[in-house]
């Protein structure tokens, strides 16, 4: 059996939930049983990280970002909005993933783990804000072997004490591979470890894969511009307005839970959802006349699905977290979909758009190949 290690999916993101079970059936496709470790992040994370020397780890940054719809939940007057999106999660995610029994940091070292292979990724697991050791695989039996998939370090560089600290925890895996070209010239900067350059999970699959995981939504919205917004600010609402004003479309957006939402309604003209699951939000891309988004994930369902999309880039304080979007622009040659919020007020209106996978097939192949590689126990 292989256990499948990544960031929780109860922090209810849409992305971060979609390659999960992208992995997941891919793993699955390969002819292995997949389960994915429902694990939970716990205080001993301060424990490991003195043992190693670590000095910069810090779990109050963990949980804040692990746990902050909860604390909107208590004090926040949309807690209903909130509320409906985490059933709607819930119940999808009880029907298509496959689950251990939940497990703390401790459980991973204590408990003898009956996985011949563990898989860790993908998404922001090894970003330095998280800072999670389990995410490199310090854990397991010793003849387990430990591959990384598609990690994502969120930022474009490291400091020096974090390089320090990513070189001790780089020691676990056996196999190493990332999502973005910038991350593998920093992590093979750190180790004489072989770093692969793979694709993200959600587009290890073809179309029609998607498109049949689209079909579980019940939702029939039409003639929209569908926005989604992990950075949502007045100027990407105002751009996103105008837009569909010019189309003739209604503006439809689904909440980022860690935004204000109170912004949404204030400055959206159009509909804001709430009760949406994650078919719901590949439905909402395939069905859209176009899609204006900041998110790396939405811009992946654009591209899967063919979807005319413009991409607002993002900063997260004096973080740039735009080289996953130029990683993934790159391999279809549309650099030029990620433009500045203002800048969409000269892209007139929607347009039919002919996306040149060929790249990205070739990509596929060399992604499952690694995969596959990397599984395979002689």
């Amino acid at each position: 059996m292989v256990g499948l290690l990544t960031l929780d999916s109860r922090i209810y993101n849409y992305g971060g939930f979609l390659q999960e079970m992208a992995l997941q059936d891919a793993i699955n496709s390969l002819g292995y049983e997949c389960e994915i470790i429902d694990y939970e992040v716990s205080q001993e994370f301060n424990t490991f990280s003195l043992k190693r020397g670590i000095k910069n780890f810090s779990f109050d940054k963990i949980k804040k970002k692990l746990t902050k719809e909860k604390t909107i939940l208590l004090s926040n007057p949309v807690s209903d909005l909130i509320t409906k999106r985490k059933r709607a999660f819930d119940k999808y995610r009880a029907h298509n993933l496959v689950l251990s029994k939940k497990m703390s940091y401790s459980d991973l070292h204590s408990i003898d783990l009956n996985y011949e292979q563990l898989v860790c990724g993908s998404d922001q697991i090894w970003n330095p804000d998280y800072n999670i050791p389990a995410f490199f695989l310090n854990f397991g039996r010793k003849d387990c072997r430990k591959i990384i998939y598609a990690a994502s370090i969120g930022k474009g560089q490291l400091s020096c004490l974090e390089k320090k600290t990513y070189s001790k925890l780089l020691e676990f895996p056996d196999y190493i591979s990332v999502r973005e070209d910038s991350a593998q010239k920093l992590i093979s900067s750190i180790t004489e470890k072989n770093v692969e350059l793979v694709l993200d999970p959600t587009l290890l699959h073809q179309q029609e894969y998607w498109m049949k995981k689209a079909d579980d939504s019940s939702l029939n919205h039409r003639n929209y511009i569908f926005c989604y917004f992990l950075n949502l600010t007045d100027e990407k609402v105002k751009s996103a307005n105008d837009f569909a004003k010019k189309n003739n479309c209604e503006v439809i957006a689904i909440p980022y839970l860690h935004n204000e939402v109170e912004k949404y309604t204030e400055k959206l003209e159009g509909k804001l959802l709430s009760e949406v699951n994650p078919a719901d939000f590949l439905n909402l891309i395939r069905n859209a006349e176009a899609v204006i988004t900041d998110s790396f994930h939405a811009t992946v369902f654009s591209i899967i699905f063919q979807k005319d999309f413009w991409c607002f880039g993002r900063n997260a304080g004096t973080c740039n977290m735009n080289t996953r979007l130029h990683t993934l622009l790159g391999y279809v040659e549309m650099q030029d979909r990620l433009i500045e919020p203002d800048d969409l007020k000269n892209k007139m209106h929607c347009t039919h758009v002919d996306i040149d996978l060929h790249n990205l097939k070739i990509e596929q192949k060399e992604s499952i190949a690694f995969l596959s590689n990397a599984l395979e126990i002689s």
